[in-house]
C-alpha cells in the first residue's frame, strides 16, 4: 500500500480480505489502525508498520474530514500534520490523553477511549456538579454518523427538547427522536449541547446536531446509546462532531488531539472548561425561548 500518488512510499502490508461480516465479533479496526494489545505485534498496525519501513517519522495519523455540505475534500497524512487546516494551527490543537475504558479487561488498550465528564444542554448539565466519580468513557467512533449517549444523558436531552419543542416525537423510537417539520423552523428554539471531554469543552450549535431527512422529517442525531451492559454506559462520539474537528492520533504517545476544522470555523466550538470565549455565541435561558441572553462561561 502506497501513502503518496507517485507510489514512491509504500510498505508490504497484508489487509484482510472480508466478504462477509461473521465471526466478527472481537476484531476492531478493519482499516488497520487499531492497536494490538500485545506490543510485540504492533507493526500489525499500519501506522506503526509505515514507521517500522522508515516511510514516516512518527507513528501518527491526521484526518480532515468534509461534510456533506463542505467543498473541500476528506483526507488522511500519515506521519504529519496540516497546520492550516487547524483554526488558530498547531496552536489550536488540544491534546488529550487516551485511557483504557474497560481496565478490568485483561488486554485492555486506550484507543480509541477519552475520559467522557459531562454533557451540557445550555446551560444545564445532565450530570451534578462536583460528581467527580461518574465519568463516562468517550469514544472516538468513526463508523458512525451520529453521537451516543448512556440512557440517563438521553432522557434528561428528551425532557429539554420536549419543552423547548413540544412536537418532538421521542415514542415512536424509544432509541431516537424527530420533528415532522423542516428542522430550520424550530432549531432557534433549541439550545447548543457542550460535551466536557477531558476537561475540554465541545460545544455544538443545533442546527450541527439536527438531520434534515426526506420531507419534512427532522431527526436529532444524538441518540440513546444501544449497546448493552457496561458499553451501554459510553458516550459514542461520531461523524455529526468529527467532522468539525481536524484530528491527530498519535500511537506512540497513546493520545488524540483535537482542533476546530478551518471549514467549520464558527459552527462549533471548542475551549478548555471555564474559559468559554466572549465571542461565542450568547446562550439563552430555557425560559425564554428566544429573548433573554445569558453570558455564561460553564465556570469551574
Amino acid at each position: 500500500m502506497c501513502v503518496d500518488g507517485n507510489k514512491t512510499s509504500c510498505a508490504q502490508f497484508d489487509f484482510l480480505a472480508l466478504y462477509q461480516a461473521k465471526g466478527l465479533d472481537d476484531v476492531d479496526g478493519v482499516l488497520g489502525l487499531a492497536v494490538h494489545p500485545d506490543k510485540n505485534k504492533r507493526n500489525l498496525n499500519y501506522v506503526w508498520n509505515l514507521k517500522a519501513k522508515g516511510i514516516i517519522d512518527k507513528a501518527i495519523v491526521s484526518f480532515s474530514v468534509s461534510g456533506p455540505n463542505k467543498e473541500d475534500p476528506s483526507y488522511a497524512i500519515f506521519g504529519g500534520i496540516n497546520e492550516n487546516q487547524i483554526v488558530g494551527g498547531i496552536g489550536g490543537l488540544k491534546k488529550i490523553q487516551t485511557f483504557a475504558y474497560r481496565p478490568d479487561w485483561t488486554q485492555s488498550v486506550k484507543q480509541w477511549a477519552l475520559e467522557g465528564q459531562n454533557l451540557f444542554y445550555g446551560e444545564a448539565a445532565s450530570l451534578a456538579q462536583g460528581n467527580t466519580t461518574a465519568t463516562m468513557p468517550a469514544i472516538i467512533d468513526t463508523g458512525s454518523n451520529n453521537i451516543g449517549v448512556p440512557e440517563s444523558t438521553f432522557q434528561f436531552l428528551k425532557e429539554k427538547w420536549q419543552r423547548a419543542v413540544p412536537a418532538v416525537n421521542c415514542i415512536d423510537d424509544d432509541n431516537f427522536c424527530f420533528v415532522m417539520q423542516e428542522c430550520k423552523t424550530f432549531a432557534n428554539k433549541l439550545q447548543p449541547i457542550v460535551f466536557q471531554i477531558s476537561d475540554v469543552m465541545f460545544e455544538l450549535k443545533p442546527s450541527l446536531y439536527l438531520h434534515q431527512a426526506e420531507g419534512n422529517k427532522c431527526q436529532f442525531a444524538v441518540h440513546q446509546n444501544q449497546l448493552k451492559g457496561s458499553s451501554g454506559g459510553l458516550f459514542l462520539i461520531g461523524d455529526i462532531m468529527l467532522r468539525h474537528l481536524y484530528q491527530v492520533y498519535d500511537f506512540e504517545h497513546e493520545t488524540i488531539s483535537l482542533g476546530v476544522n478551518k471549514h467549520s470555523e464558527g459552527d462549533i466550538w471548542m475551549y478548555n472548561k471555564g474559559e468559554r470565549p466572549d465571542e461565542a455565541p450568547k446562550l439563552q435561558t430555557e425560559d425564554s425561548g428566544f429573548g433573554l441572553e445569558v453570558d455564561s462561561h460553564f465556570e469551574s
